[in-house]
């Protein structure tokens, strides 16, 4: 069994390096259309590239799956590195602030540990499995309280998937991981999204240290190891903490 004790000084490093990569190609890029008619530019390669090459020296016998590189790992995998180079990319492309680099750690099918970097933004969301942080300060659990302001976070996918009647304000940020860090730092009440278990590895791991389970719209558990196949979740995710994920998920009709 591998060892999953992580050097939290390295992969803030790996992270905040890999920002720095995408971030200088932000505002320069081309963009082409994936068999999936999703958006890849060479910016989302050479920062996988990057990261993978970190990873693989530091962590040679851990499974690494990433939106632009192998995409599989056997379900029984120990540990699993889940990285998405640019979610967001669409966002990215067209100079939109809100994208970022994610590297989660899986550890038996959970989220562990993370890094979610904004570069444009400035902000730096991690967690070591313990606690989770922005821009190195801890993050209390939010309190969130469901009014005609209070923002929940819809991802465009899962708007398709769902009929949303909510009382507050619905937004698509166009990047599922910083849905789920906005959750975490009490931005918004909650977050709906329809994406790959690489959107998802380092936010998850993020709530999960503020005690915010990764459940699906219809109240079952998200088994990570259940993605390891590199397709996208079978019905939308709502990560929410426990005071709203029931009327949030009322909230939103089949």
């Amino acid at each position: 069994m591998q060892n999953f004790d992580i050097d939290m000084t390295w992969l803030l490093n790996v992270g905040q390096q890999a920002g720095k990569l995408a971030h200088s190609y932000f505002g320069k890029v081309t963009a082409n259309l994936k068999p999936d008619a999703s958006w890849v530019t060479e910016a989302d390669l050479a920062v996988e590239q990057f990261i993978r090459e970190a990873l693989r020296s530091a962590r040679p016998d851990d499974d690494i799956i990433g939106e632009e590189g192998d995409t599989t790992a056997p379900p029984s995998a120990h540990c699993v590195w889940a990285i998405d180079p640019i979610d967001g990319t669409r966002a990215f492309y067209h100079g939109f602030p809100v994208w970022g680099v994610s590297i989660g750690l899986i550890v038996d099918g959970k989220p562990h540990s993370g890094v979610f970097v904004l570069p444009a933004l400035g902000d730096l969301y991690h967690t070591d499995g313990q606690t989770a942080f922005l821009n190195g300060a801890p993050l209390p659990l939010p309190s969130p309280l469901i009014d005609s302001n209070a923002i929940f976070l819809v991802s465009e996918g899962a708007y398709q998937a769902r009929s949303v009647d909510y009382p507050g304000k619905v937004l698509s940020l166009g990047s599922a991981a910083a849905h789920l860090c906005y959750v975490a730092r009490g931005s918004a009440v909650g977050a709906m999204d329809q994406a790959g278990v690489w959107d998802y590895a380092a936010g998850a791991a993020i709530l999960a240290a503020l005690g915010i389970s990764a459940r699906y719209a219809s109240g079952q558990a998200v088994n990570f190891s259940d993605l390891y196949d590199g397709r996208a979740v079978p019905e939308p995710t709502l990560f929410a903490p426990d005071s709203v994920y029931e009327s949030l998920r009322k909230a939103c009709r089949t």
